[in-house]
């Protein structure tokens, strides 16, 4: 379910303030990144496409770039300039808590991609991150001395048997030992990408102001890539970076990784 109504205004003002939505269509995508394109240098002086390629042609690969410029976006962008949805314990993602240890976990859904925000009742604050689970942070969490608590609370993803599956699982550290039960007082996350080749021309991209941009010049620098043209889509991808630096990033290089 998308997070409407106050619940999220106060959620996403508390992160920023300056956040802005777009009601930006598929079409409007692809017509941006083509006049990126167009501006880089797409066609020659005689009008030809130095791509050697139709324009329903450029179209389709814009659409094909559209889920991996999103990715790179969406790991070092703020996660509220994403469409966001309510994590929330049912049949299908079931709340599993040890209330001996004050831990658990929730059966993350299929479609869930990074998390925004997850808050236990009875923790002081929210989570805006989870850590992948590995040696490291599991020494830390399993120990009781180490592990996050009501005031500096932690979550992991790792996996668990569900359905007599492997599934992902989102683990929660901690509460008070013994309580009567666990609950979660709100939560958010994002959702896997949906490809756009097979939408409509109509369909509204669920992306802030803020996004849509350097997402276009970084699917105009994909295509330019694909066609060989290196030098242009270096310079794109130079303009991208000075947008937003966070994107020349190199993340995943340390022992505890972050989502």
């Amino acid at each position: 379910m998308l997070v409407v109504g106050s619940t999220l205004a106060a959620f996403l003002l508390k992160i920023d303030p300056k956040m802005t939505t777009t009601m930006t269509t598929k079409e409007d995508y692809i017509k941006r990144v083509l006049l990126i394109m167009n501006e880089a240098g797409l066609m020659d002086a005689s009008g030809n496409s130095l791509l050697g390629a139709d324009t329903a042609q450029v179209d389709r690969y814009i659409e094909g770039s559209y889920v991996d410029a999103w990715r790179q976006c969406v790991k070092v962008m703020p996660r509220n300039w994403f469409g966001n949805f309510i994590l929330s314990e049912n049949q299908f993602n079931p709340l599993v808590p040890d209330l001996s240890r004050g831990t658990g976990y929730l059966i993350l859904p299929q479609n869930f991609y990074l998390l925004s925000y997850f808050k236990m009742k009875g923790w002081e604050k929210g989570v805006y991150e989870a850590y992948i689970d590995n040696d490291k942070t599991s020494s830390i969490q399993s120990n009781e001395y180490t592990r996050g608590s009501t005031i500096r609370p932690v979550c992991t993803i790792g996996m668990e048997i569900y359905n007599e599956e492997p599934t992902a699982a989102l683990h929660y550290y901690s509460l008070p030992r013994g309580l009567k039960k666990h609950e979660i007082e709100q939560a958010f996350y994002v959702k896997v990408a949906e490809p756009i080749f097979d939408k409509g021309n109509d369909y509204v991209l669920d992306l802030s102001d803020q996004v849509i941009e350097p997402m276009a010049y970084l699917s105009a620098a994909t295509v330019f890539t694909m066609f060989e043209k290196y030098d242009i889509a270096k310079a794109l991808e130079q303009r991208v970076i000075a947008m937003f630096p966070g994107l020349q990033s190199v993340r995943g290089t340390n022992t505890t990784i972050k989502q």
